[in-house]
């Protein structure tokens, strides 16, 4: 049985599920999907695929819907989706399977992972250390039985809810974040910047240049927010609502793996 995960991460959460299930499962390969993009489309050849992500504003990051609407299908494989979220997964799964469905392809299985919160700013979702261990720890223990149910190839309905408040409530909230709060061009670097680079290279999106000049955000902003967790002199800030506040990356993800993630 072939496998392949592609995968998407901000602050490691998606990541380290995705490495972890990928061991269990074996014969897996682990691919980045910012990596995979071909403008050609992305020919699948494997008897499973999976598709991980975190859940942004109740769904699905953007730059993963853009990667499955590029999957060419020649076969019917096994499709599971890897949705982690700081609590509700909301319809984002549901949205995986519609945009299959658009390639006659199903989803087979969705799998919603609570993790340890990482947005903040207007508002601030960051958790105590207790509760990030417990959901780590849980995490860990839930991989073996999902591993079983996608090497069973058990059909079940996505985790999350199709309920259209989630839809629409994600939908406000990117919204009100994006466009009213315009949470990217509140993106700035502080006087505690030592112009290290690690913003630039980790940025997902390439929307970050630093030079002797100073570190300057562009449009691309897809709010993962990589470059203020994995800032290393806590630097980066959104307007002045994330001074002091707590910082958090993935213990188990480096910043060699945030690299790979861009092909650095």
């Amino acid at each position: 049985m072939k496998s392949i995960i592609y995968y998407f991460t901000g602050t490691g959460n998606t990541l380290s599920i995705a490495r972890t299930l990928a061991a269990e499962l074996g014969d897996t390969t682990l691919i980045p999907l910012r990596r995979a993009v071909n403008p050609r489309g992305i020919p699948v050849d494997a008897d499973v695929l999976g598709i991980a992500f975190p859940v942004y504003f109740l769904d699905m990051p953007a730059v993963v819907r853009d990667f499955v609407r590029t999957l060419r299908f020649t076969g019917s494989p096994y499709v599971f989706g890897i949705a982690t979220c700081g609590g509700n997964p909301g319809a984002a799964l549901f949205n995986l399977a519609r945009l299959l469905d658009e390639k006659q392809v199903s989803l087979s299985a969705g799998f919603a992972f609570a993790m340890p919160g990482n947005y903040l700013g207007p508002i601030d979702l960051m958790e105590p250390q207790d509760v990030v261990d417990t959901k780590i720890a849980a995490a860990k223990e839930r991989i073996v039985a999902v591993a079983g149910t996608i090497r069973d190839r058990q059909v079940s309905l996505p985790e999350g809810s199709d309920d259209l408040k989630f839809r629409i409530g994600g939908a406000i909230t990117r919204t009100l974040m994006t466009s009213v709060y315009r949470t990217p061009r509140r993106l700035h670097a502080t006087r505690s910047c030592n112009r290290c680079g690690t913003c630039q290279k980790i940025c997902p999106s390439r929307n970050i240049s630093v030079s002797e000049n100073g570190v300057h955000f562009g449009k691309d902003c897809i709010q993962c927010y990589a470059c203020i967790h994995w800032c290393p002199q806590e630097a980066i800030e959104i307007g002045g609502r994330t001074l002091g506040k707590r910082r958090y990356h993935h213990p188990d993800v480096s910043i060699r793996d945030m690299l790979d993630q861009r092909g650095e």
